[in-house]
C-alpha cells in the first residue's frame, strides 16, 4: 500500500495534466478520471509487468479510462453534446486559442490508428519517440515519421477548412 501511495504521489500531477488535455481541459472531469485511473492502476498493479516506465503504463491506463468515459457519454448524452462548453467564454486572444485547441483535440481524436496514438501520447503525455513505439509495438522512427506527417496533415487540414496558420 505504502508503495501505490508513492508512486500516486509522484504521477498523480502527470496523469492529472494528460487527462485534462485528453477531456479538453475539463478540470472536473480530469480530476474524476485520474482518481478513477488510479483506482484500475491499484486493481491492476499486479499486472505491471515493466516493459514501460511507471508514467507511461498510468498513461495508457489513464487513455483506456478516457476511452470508456467518451462511450458512457454518448450513450447518455448524445455526440451533439458531449462537445458543448458550459464554462464562461475567455476573452478575445484566449478565446481564439481555446477554439482552436478544441478543433485539433476534434481532429485528432477522428485520426485513425496509430497515428491517434501517437498523436495523444506526444502531445498530452510528452512521451518520447522510443516509449511510443514500445507501446504501439512499432519503431521509433516510425514513431516520428507517423507523428510528422500527421501534424503536416493537421496544418494543412487547419489552413483549409480554418484560415488557421500552426
Amino acid at each position: 500500500m505504502d508503495a501505490f501511495e508513492e508512486i500516486y504521489r509522484t504521477y498523480q500531477q502527470d496523469v492529472f495534466r494528460f487527462v485534462l488535455r485528453l477531456s479538453g481541459y475539463d478540470a472536473h472531469t480530469a480530476e474524476e478520471l485520474t482518481q478513477e485511473t488510479f483506482y484500475q492502476a491499484f486493481l491492476s498493479f499486479g499486472k505491471f509487468r515493466g516493459e514501460c516506465s511507471m508514467r507511461t503504463w498510468l498513461f495508457q491506463i489513464a487513455k483506456h479510462v478516457y476511452g470508456k468515459y467518451v462511450r458512457k457519454e454518448i450513450r447518455q448524452r448524445g455526440i451533439a453534446q458531449l462537445y458543448e462548453k458550459s464554462a464562461e467564454p475567455l476573452p478575445g486572444e484566449q478565446l481564439e486559442r481555446a477554439e482552436l485547441l478544441e478543433i485539433l483535440r476534434g481532429m485528432i481524436e477522428q485520426l485513425d490508428e496509430p497515428a491517434r496514438s501517437v498523436m495523444q501520447y506526444r502531445l498530452y503525455s510528452e512521451t518520447g519517440y522510443a516509449e511510443i513505439a514500445r507501446l504501439l509495438n512499432i519503431r521509433a522512427n516510425t514513431a516520428a515519421v507517423i507523428y510528422n506527417r500527421t501534424v503536416a496533415k493537421l496544418r494543412n487540414m487547419m489552413k483549409e477548412r480554418y484560415g488557421y496558420e500552426i
